[in-house]
C-alpha cells in the first residue's frame, strides 16, 4: 500500500471514529454524503503526475430565510426562501506554499467554481453528485491556481516567508436541530403594528418597519478530522424613520432589535415604547438649533460610545492578509490587509484601557458567541489589548505576519470578532465623569461640553437585512442622533445634527476617562466581499456584541452637516394634510 493510500485509508478511519461517536450513521444523510466524497477526494483525486490535494474541507449552510416590510400600516413584499449551498476549499501544494493566497487577473477572469448548489431533499446520490463535480472543478482550479502562483514568484523575491496554512488539532462538535422559525403571517402582524405608529406622527415623512429570521444549519468536516454541525440562528426587528427639519436638513434615526430566536426581539410592548420615543426625538430634533464649528471635551454614551467603536476601531482588529499578486500589464492588483498590522506591541488605545474578544460568552445580551469557528477551530477567548498596547489580531488559520496560528475567529470567507468587551481599570461613576467633563470645559474656558448619547449606523442608510454591505476601512463616522449642549449649570440644549470632523481610530489612544458601568450592544459586522480566501461567498454580515463604557474624550471636532440639503415635500402629507 502506498503512502497517500495509508494516508487516506487512515483519514477515513478517523472521520468514521468520530462520527459514529457522536451520531447514528442514518441520522444525518447530508453529512453522510460530505464524508464519502472527501474520503474519495483524498483517496482518488490525481491527475497524472500532478500534486494530489493535501487539505480538503466541505462546508454546507442549509439555510431558512423569512423577511417582510411594513410602512405606514401597509405590507411591503415579504419573502420566504430555503437554501443549501456547498463551498469546496481544496488545497495543493504544501501548508507552507500552496495555491491560496494569490491573486492573478487570469484567474479572476475564468470559471472558478468551488461552490455548488444542493438540493434540499436528502437525495444521497444527487448529493454526491454536485459534491464530486464542485470538488473536481475546484481541483483543477487549485493545479492552475498554484501553477501560476510559482509562475509569478519565481522571478521575485517575496518580502515576507509566511506559510499558506497553519496547524490547528482535529476538533469535532454536534449540536442537535434547533429549529424555531415564526410564521410570516405572525412577522407580518408585527411590521405592519409598528409602522402604523407613525400614523399619529405628522413630522414622520418616510418609516419603514422591517423583520427578518434566518435559521441555518452549518455543517463541515475537514481531510485532517475536524467535522462539526452548528446551529447559527438570528432573527431581527427594526424600524427606520425620517423627517426633515424647517431649512430642510435631514434627519434619520432607527431602532433595532437582534436575537437567536423571534421571541427574543418580537417583544410587541418594548419595540412600541422604543418606536414612539424615536419619533418624538425626531419631532424634537427639528425644532433644536444647528451647532457650529466645535472643538473640545465630548463624552460618548451608551449607544454612541458602541457605535464610535464598532465603526472606527473593530475591523481594524482582524488579521486580513494581503494576497501575493501577479504582475499584469496595464492593471494594477493591490490588496490592502490590516490596518493594524504594524502596530503589534504599540500602544492603540489609552492606557487605562483593555479588549478581549470573547465567543464563549452566552447570556447578559451578548449573541455574538459560538463554539466553533468556520474552519472547525474551537472558540476561545483572545486578549486583544493589554493596558492600551495591542497584542494580537483575530484570525483564521490563514497565517498572518506577528500572529502565531488562528484565534478561531473565521466567520464566513473571513476573521471576524464575536464577543467584543472593552474595560477600564479606573472606571468613574456617572456622576464623577459628568463632573470630569464639566471640568475639562472649565480648563478650556468653554461655554459648553457635548454629550453624544446616538450615532447613526452604516447599515441603516440602506435597507438592512442580513447581507453584507462593501468593506472599507472607515476613517470617518456616521452623524450624531442624539447630542446635547451641557452647560456649568447642569442645563442641556439638544443639537439638531451634527457631524463628526477628522475623526480616526488614534482618538482612542486619548480616552480621558471610562465609566465603570457599561452598554451590552448588538449590529451587524459586515464581511468584506472579497477577501480572496477559500470559503463562504461574502453574502452575510455576522452579528457582533460590544460591551462599551461611557468614554470621555479631551478634543473632538464637530460641525454643522457639510453639502446641500433637499427641498422639503411641496405639498402637505397626505394623510395629515386632509
Amino acid at each position: 500500500m502506498n503512502t497517500r493510500i495509508h494516508r487516506a485509508t487512515w483519514i477515513v478511519s478517523l472521520l468514521s471514529i468520530s462520527f459514529l461517536a457522536t451520531a447514528k450513521a442514518d441520522e444525518d444523510l447530508l453529512m453522510q454524503a460530505m464524508r464519502a466524497e472527501l474520503a474519495r477526494a483524498v483517496e482518488q483525486l490525481r491527475m497524472g503526475e500532478l500534486e494530489a490535494p493535501y487539505f480538503v474541507a466541505y462546508t454546507v449552510w442549509d439555510t431558512e430565510r423569512k423577511g417582510t416590510q411594513a410602512s405606514f400600516g401597509a405590507l411591503l413584499p415579504s419573502s420566504e426562501k430555503r437554501t443549501r449551498f456547498l463551498s469546496v476549499e481544496l488545497r495543493v501544494g504544501d501548508p507552507s506554499f500552496d495555491n491560496t493566497n494569490f491573486l492573478s487577473m487570469s484567474l479572476l477572469s475564468r470559471d472558478s467554481r468551488k461552490t455548488a448548489t444542493l438540493p434540499l431533499e436528502d437525495n444521497v446520490v444527487e448529493l454526491r453528485r454536485q459534491i464530486w463535480l464542485a470538488t473536481d472543478a475546484a481541483y483543477k482550479n487549485a493545479l492552475e491556481g498554484l501553477a501560476a502562483k510559482r509562475a509569478a514568484l519565481k522571478n521575485a523575491t517575496r518580502v515576507e516567508e509566511l506559510g499558506d496554512l497553519s496547524p490547528a488539532e482535529p476538533f469535532t462538535h454536534f449540536e442537535e436541530p434547533d429549529r424555531n422559525v415564526p410564521t410570516l403571517v405572525k412577522m407580518q402582524s408585527q411590521v405592519r403594528s409598528l409602522s402604523k405608529l407613525f400614523a399619529s406622527m405628522p413630522d414622520i415623512m418616510e418609516s419603514t418597519a422591517r423583520a427578518a429570521v434566518r435559521h441555518r444549519r452549518i455543517y463541515y468536516v475537514n481531510s485532517e478530522g475536524s467535522a462539526f454541525v452548528r446551529n447559527d440562528p438570528t432573527a431581527y426587528l427594526s424600524v427606520v424613520a425620517q423627517t426633515q427639519a424647517p431649512d430642510g436638513t435631514v434627519l434619520r434615526d432607527f431602532v433595532a432589535a437582534y436575537g437567536h430566536t423571534w421571541d427574543q426581539v418580537a417583544d410587541q410592548d418594548a419595540m412600541t415604547s422604543r418606536v414612539i420615543a424615536m419619533g418624538q426625538a425626531l419631532t424634537s430634533r427639528r425644532a433644536a438649533a444647528s451647532i457650529d464649528t466645535y472643538i473640545g471635551p465630548v463624552l460618548f454614551e451608551g449607544q454612541a460610545a458602541a457605535e464610535l467603536l464598532a465603526q472606527l476601531l473593530v475591523s481594524r482588529l482582524v488579521g486580513l492578509r494581503p494576497p501575493d499578486t501577479e504582475a499584469t500589464p496595464g492593471f494594477s492588483l493591490s490588496v490592502p490587509g490590516s490596518p493594524f498590522a504594524d502596530k503589534l506591541g504599540a500602544r492603540v488605545l489609552a492606557r487605562s484601557l483593555s479588549l478581549r474578544d470573547d465567543p464563549t460568552l452566552r447570556g447578559g445580551g451578548f449573541l455574538g458567541g459560538y463554539a466553533v469557528d468556520d474552519e472547525g477551530v474551537p472558540a476561545q477567548a483572545t486578549s486583544l489589548v493589554e493596558n492600551g498596547v495591542l497584542k494580537t489580531l483575530l484570525t483564521t488559520r490563514n497565517p498572518v505576519r506577528g500572529v502565531d496560528g488562528s484565534t478561531g475567529n473565521r466567520r464566513g470567507s473571513s476573521p471576524a470578532p464575536s464577543n467584543l468587551l472593552l474595560t477600564s481599570r479606573q472606571g468613574m461613576s456617572q456622576e464623577d465623569l459628568l463632573a470630569e467633563l464639566m471640568l475639562l470645559v472649565e480648563e478650556r474656558q468653554a461655554e459648553y461640553g457635548i454629550i453624544v448619547r446616538r450615532m447613526g449606523n452604516p447599515g441603516f442608510q440602506q435597507p438592512p437585512d442580513f447581507r453584507s454591505f462593501v468593506f472599507s476601512s472607515r476613517t470617518d463616522v456616521e452623524n450624531s442622533i442624539l447630542a446635547y449642549k451641557v452647560y456649568p449649570d447642569g442645563r442641556e440644549e439638544l443639537i439638531r445634527k451634527a457631524e463628526f470632523s477628522a475623526i480616526a481610530d488614534s482618538v482612542f489612544k486619548e480616552v480621558v476617562a471610562a465609566s465603570e458601568s457599561s452598554t451590552v450592544y448588538t449590529f451587524v459586522y459586515p464581511l468584506p466581499r472579497s477577501t480572496f480566501q477559500i470559503g463562504v461567498p461574502g453574502v452575510n454580515g455576522r452579528l457582533v456584541s460590544v460591551s462599551v463604557p461611557d468614554l470621555l474624550f479631551e478634543e473632538v471636532s464637530l460641525r454643522q452637516p457639510s453639502g446641500n440639503v433637499p427641498h422639503l415635500p411641496v405639498a402637505d402629507h397626505p394623510f395629515f394634510g386632509e
